[in-house]
């Protein structure tokens, strides 16, 4: 019976464990901190947005091969996952069509939690907790995992599902890449990903608990990187946040940390085009912003109008100039970002281990036979909205299943 440490008792490390242990495997898992899945307990505002209800490859994003990346979405349909939740775990799942999100029917992030730890009890994985990894080396045909700087597990495969430096808060430090980098793998620059976005602008900051949903493009070195779907957009007290933020967030990451210019985000408030809103004017025989206030949120009409340099004009006598800048700012509204707030607030970590290092058939390392990844640690992360939680739950299979089979 070939013996599998885990390391990293996530999302992904919970399923790994389940299917080493279901495909015949001696199963060990390790996890630092003193519970299981603690990410789990914290995600969709403690409801655990399980899975998308629909998803395309655009929905991720990766520096590594896309091609690459589409072959181990294959090996597991979003569908199949959906299913093993229901029937394998006994998860009764409810769909919010709106959101694009399936959650637990109880709303609750810990029965998810609960599931995975039961099931991974059931099939026989033993789950140690407090279990530091510090080292990971091979000797001879086995590998040897270090723990605390004292203790040492062998085994014959190794899954390293340690997460990344995201919401350090359960545990994720990124001591799981330090510990791949001594193992002698090639390894991209980490940066926060799915993170809020400062401002310095006073009057914007005042529009903190305003949500509403916009349309987002973004342009980096002036080249349209991305054209967002009409999604959440909230104002805080330090800037912006919200999933047509956060999903688009790592492009200002990535320029700031390779010593680039942040790219230009530029907002449409409603989605309307500037045909709809000159339409608007035209029919509002009153004042401008009593038509704006019709279609936005109160505060940020009104502020709109304060940017436009627009405060009593009547909708009639406006201006050329004027109506100019207003619809420019009602359609293309460019974000005064100057920062953004870091793992400390990242849902996840961009970067890490590509994906030509593994093997996509298997997610064995190529180079070192009898290493597995899966999860955060690879260079791929989606978007808000259960797409992180699906590229867990398919690469913790694929691990889980590939290397109980190992040579």
């Amino acid at each position: 019976m070939k013996h599998v440490i885990v390391c990293g008792a996530g999302a992904a490390g919970l399923t790994a464990g389940i299917f080493a242990a279901e495909s015949g495997a001696k199963v060990t898992l390790l996890e630092r901190t003193d519970k299981a899945g603690k990410k789990i307990l914290m995600s969709g505002g403690t409801r655990c947005n399980v899975l998308p209800v629909t998803m395309r490859q655009t929905d991720y994003f990766t520096e590594s091969s896309k091609n690459r990346m589409k072959n181990i979405f294959k090996s597991w349909s979003l569908e199949a996952c959906k299913d093993w939740f229901e029937k394998d775990l006994g998860l009764k799942l409810a769909c919010e069509i709106e959101s694009n999100k399936w959650f637990p029917a109880s709303n609750s992030a810990k029965e998810v939690r609960d599931k995975l730890v039961q099931k991974a009890q059931w099939v026989g994985v033993a789950i140690l907790y407090e279990k530091k990894i510090t080292a990971l080396r091979k000797d001879g045909l086995k590998w040897i995992v270090e723990v605390n700087k004292v203790d040492q597990f062998k085994s014959d495969s190794v899954i390293i599902a340690t997460g990344g430096l995201s919401v350090p808060t359960t545990g994720t430090d990124g001591l799981g890449h330090k510990v791949i980098r001594k193992a002698g793998l090639q390894h991209t620059e980490l940066y926060a990903a799915l993170t809020p976005l400062t401002t310095k602008d006073e009057d914007l900051k005042q529009l903190a608990g305003v949500s509403l949903n916009v349309l987002m493009d973004v342009y980096v070195g002036g080249k349209k990187q991305v054209s967002a779907s009409r999604s959440g957009f909230l104002f805080t007290h330090r800037g912006f946040s919200g999933p047509a933020v956060l999903d688009v967030s790592h492009h200002a990451v990535i320029e700031l940390e390779r010593g680039g210019q942040l790219p230009v985000y530029k907002v449409n408030w409603n989605g309307m085009s500037r045909e709809e809103w000159e339409t608007i004017l035209k029919q509002e025989k009153g004042l401008v912003r009593n038509a704006i206030t019709k279609h936005l949120p109160a505060r940020l009409a009104q502020l709109l109008c304060r940017k436009a340099n627009i405060e009593d004009d009547k909708a009639p006598e406006l201006r050329k100039e004027k109506r100019k800048k207003l619809l420019e700012v009602l359609t293309e509204y460019q974000l005064p970002v100057d920062g953004h707030e870091g793992y400390r607030k990242a849902e996840v970590t961009g970067g890490g281990v590509p994906l030509e290092m593994i093997n996509t058939a298997t997610m064995e390392v190529e180079a070192q036979p009898g290493l597995f990844l899966c999860g955060e640690v690879l260079d791929v992360f989606g978007r808000i909205g259960g797409f992180n939680f699906y590229w867990a739950w398919v690469t913790g299979r694929l691990a889980g299943i590939s290397s109980s089979k190992s040579s």
